[in-house]
């Protein structure tokens, strides 16, 4: 759903959903699956992408709440 209503509508970047559906397969492999491995290489991989995708919905919010105080 975010891609459907965030990534295609220019929103968020393409870049911002891929890391969030690595992640997620990630976590939910981690529910589901006996054993699941993150090693320090994808975690040095990720963490810059992750910081990067909550600056973006940060941005996202904020300008939502721009707009939202200037419709009043």
């Amino acid at each position: 759903m975010l891609g459907l209503h965030f990534i295609t509508k220019g929103k968020l970047s393409s870049s911002a959903g891929k890391t969030l559906a690595v992640l997620f397969n990630q976590r939910h492999s981690s529910d589901y699956d006996a054993f699941v491995y993150c090693d320090k290489e994808m975690v040095d991989e990720y963490y810059p992408k992750v910081e990067a995708f909550i600056e973006e919905v940060k941005n996202l919010l904020e300008s939502t709440e721009e707009k939202s105080k200037q419709d009043i």
